[in-house]
């Protein structure tokens, strides 16, 4: 697959959820994250990715992104209305739709169609590569820090309402998977 069919309309397609950012400098960065990943990973298909090579291969990672944005925009209009404190939405967005970016060069396809660690999967900590294309595509360091403070990897705390809401509803649909899957869930795992 050529770099040009690895298009925005086919990043768009996976992850509509982009589109409901209404900044348009964000949400273009969103999508240039996406489409770097993509364009410089082993994958053809970005719908193949896996959100984990210990999950069935229906468990993907753009629709594992797209439920993480869901709830996270609906967990900040809740908390904004309800109890009055202030969150970036649109902030919220794009944190939750790269918050697991990285995947694309942290698992590569295996022979057997499945997915499996990569060597930079093996090397760097999870969020590493998703937080530097985003310094990278110049986004703003709240939104960084919260792909880096996403994960139990990270010696790093959420430090925003942004990144705190992104954390738990990452949590919340990776535990789903797990107990769908008979897998221990995260929140029984200790550090």
């Amino acid at each position: 697959m050529t770099e040009e069919s690895r298009s925005a309309s086919l990043v768009l397609g996976l992850l509509p959820e982009i589109d409901e950012i209404t900044g348009k400098q964000l949400r273009d960065s969103v999508l240039e994250v996406w489409l770097r990943a993509w364009r410089s990973s082993a994958w053809e298909r970005l719908a193949e990715v896996p959100k984990s090579v210990d999950l069935p291969s229906r468990r993907t990672l753009t629709v594992h992104s797209r439920s993480v944005a869901r709830m996270s925009a609906q967990m900040a209009d809740t908390v904004t209305e309800l109890h009055g404190v202030p969150v970036d939405r649109d902030a919220v967005l794009a944190i939750a739709l790269l918050h697991d970016v990285c995947k694309v060069h942290e698992f590569e396809p295996a022979p057997d169609g499945t997915g499996r660690w990569s060597v930079r999967g093996r090397r760097f900590q999870h969020g590493f590569l998703g937080a530097h294309w985003m310094l990278e595509a110049g986004m703003a360091e709240d939104l960084v820090h919260a792909v880096i403070a996403h994960t139990p990897h990270s010696t790093v705390l959420p430090q925003t309402q942004e990144a705190v809401i992104v954390h738990y509803a990452d949590f919340a649909d990776s535990d789903v998977q797990l107990l769908d899957a008979g897998q221990r869930l995260f929140c029984k795992r200790r550090p």
